[in-house]
């Protein structure tokens, strides 16, 4: 995978690490029972990361998403259940703009 290097271009790429993390929670989750809700608690120890996460701001990203999605995340089967899943409630990432909007980049 490129590294792209240009400040958007790094959102881009943090947004699809976030994702990728929340995609894994959501389903990491689901494959032990429990149903989202933000009272799940993630495992204390997130696992690695499932793409190469070299700075520690791409590794911290993935925690976050990862989190992120084990707690409020729809999995991959949960998704596939329905239709439209956004009218479900079903979340399954965020996009660049929601992710800038909540001050995301900004930390």
């Amino acid at each position: 995978m490129t590294k792209i290097q240009s400040q958007e271009n790094d959102k881009q790429w943090l947004t699809e690490v976030f994702n990728l993390g929340f995609r894994r929670g959501a389903n990491d989750r689901a494959t032990i029972g429990l149903a989202p809700g933000p009272d799940n608690h993630p495992p204390t120890e997130t696992p690695p990361a499932d793409i190469e996460c070299c700075s520690s701001k791409e590794q911290q990203t993935w925690k976050r998403g990862y989190e992120t999605g084990y707690r409020c995340g729809a999995s991959d089967a949960e998704l596939a259940s329905t239709d439209i899943p956004g009218a479900h409630g079903m979340i399954r990432g965020f996009t660049q703009e929601f992710l800038e909007m909540i001050g995301f980049f900004n930390e």
